[in-house]
């Protein structure tokens, strides 16, 4: 009997450290400290549209766009040049009939723009504009329409940003759910297991007995560190997506699930489709693409009968004399004007261009037929996923009340001397399972929600 003795004692004495272990951890979350924030589902939404590296990133795109189509709009604006210039010859000029002649001589100019000498132009004319009108006229209408699919490519990344945001916060609140879970898992399995030791020691309990259920709460206290890891993990996530310092800690401000209902499953799954299609962002997208590219054809297209054109304009004082005197001065006036059509590799090039225009559209036009393809998948699969996860919470709900109630029986037989402690352990599993299972489908119905919401073109807010 000696011998049986001392692993009794020794099970008895260590079921007690799981316990306290479990306790100090609960309090140790429980604690506040500096540099917590706390915060709530709708505190995190709008952390993500303040704080998210992404959507910050994308603001910036759509001032780049904004910046080009700015630029496209001054295509047909003139440059300015206000200077001055002063030039000095000496040596060697050749004259137009040919003959070669020696020259001592300087010029000067001052006023819109630079560069006079001689009879020729300013170097540098005042005011000069050279541009192809086709793109005078059709770059600032491809420009906007770029900017609008940017525009709606940043919807887009806002919208998915918020969906990993809102899932990764119900992801850290069911890993911390889960941990409450597990700690009263671990509790009873302690209770349980420290009643089966004693049952072996009194002689009225096998010691097998007494060491299979010492093997529960070093499972459960196994699990228990599994789940703090992954409550960590979802906390680092949350505060990657939030762009929050190291050194801060987030707490919840909920400590359910939140229980979300943004989706009516009385909305008829075809109509859901056809107004998830036309308005997603990403259709947005490609829409503007596509007029991007049909102005860019057009270009093309109506580019060969529309002209070039040079225009430059100078006014100043310009004076002159032999040697390096300037003997006298007087206002000049310059004016240049050029008009020409430009055909590339005598129009092979310009016909290229078009033919690569026209490919671009085809191949826009069947990415926004591939687009509407996932859409309706996605939104059907969502719609699919939201009514099954509602109809499973019923389930959820009444498998967790059976367990309980099937645990407290078979605890009160226990205490009663009507059964063993080794028969409870089942029903604690059982009840730790259904708990388990009800917080999976709790979480799964909100992201479900979420991602069906968001994939019907809706941007997830709460205020």
């Amino acid at each position: 009997m000696s011998r049986l003795r001392r692993p009794r004692a020794r099970i008895v004495a260590a079921l007690p450290l799981l316990a306290a272990a479990c306790a100090q951890d609960a309090g140790a979350q429980a604690a506040g400290a500096d540099g917590v924030l706390q915060i709530d589902f709708a505190t995190a939404l709008r952390l993500a549209d303040e704080r998210n590296l992404d959507v910050a990133i994308y603001v910036e795109r759509v001032a780049e766009a904004t910046a080009k189509l700015a630029q496209a709009r001054t295509l047909a604006v003139p440059t300015l040049r206000v200077g001055a210039s002063s030039n000095r010859h000496n040596g060697a000029l050749q004259e137009t009939s040919g003959n070669v002649l020696d020259a001592d001589r300087a010029a000067r100019f001052s006023g819109l723009g630079a560069g006079a000498v001689g009879a020729g132009d300013l170097q540098a004319p005042g005011l000069s504009l050279g541009v192809d009108l086709a793109d005078a006229i059709f770059q600032p209408l491809v420009a906007r329409q770029n900017r609008a699919a940017v525009q709606a490519a940043s919807v887009a990344n806002r919208h998915a940003v918020l969906v990993a945001t809102a899932s990764a916060y119900l992801d850290w609140l069911r890993a911390r759910a889960e941990g409450v879970i597990v700690a009263d898992a671990l509790q009873r399995a302690v209770e349980l297991a420290t009643l089966t030791a004693s049952y072996a020691d009194a002689g009225e309990g096998l010691l097998a007995d007494a060491e299979m259920a010492a093997v529960q709460p070093l499972l459960w206290g196994q699990r228990r560190a599994a789940t703090a890891e992954r409550s960590e993990a979802a906390a680092a996530e949350l505060s990657r997506l939030l762009h929050l310092d190291a050194d801060v800690r987030l707490e919840p401000l909920e400590n359910e699930i939140p229980a979300l209902a943004i989706f009516d499953e009385q909305d008829n799954l075809e109509q859901l489709v056809a107004r998830a299609v036309d308005g997603r962002p990403e259709t947005d997208q490609l829409d503007a693409l596509r007029a991007a590219a049909e102005d860019d054809l057009a270009a093309q297209r109506y580019g060969w009968f529309i002209p070039n054109v040079a225009l430059n304009y100078s006014s100043g004082e310009f004076g002159g004399g032999p040697g390096s005197s300037i003997a006298s001065t007087g206002h000049r006036d310059d004016l240049s004007l050029l008009l020409y059509w430009q055909f590339d590799a005598l129009g092979i090039g310009n016909r290229a261009r078009a033919d690569e225009k026209r490919a671009r559209l085809r191949e826009i036009g069947l990415e926004r037929d591939k687009l509407a393809d996932a859409i309706a998948a996605e939104v059907r699969t969502d719609y699919a996923r939201v009514r099954s996860l509602r109809e499973q919470l019923a389930f959820a709900g009444s498998a967790v009340a059976r367990a309980q109630s099937a645990y407290e029986l078979q605890r009160e037989r226990i205490y009663d001397q009507q059964g063993l402690p080794l028969e409870a352990f089942q029903a604690m599993q059982v009840l730790a399972a259904a708990e388990l299972a009800r917080l999976d489908t709790q979480v799964g119905y909100g992201v479900a929600q979420i991602r069906l919401h968001t994939a019907l073109g809706n941007p997830v807010e709460l205020r």
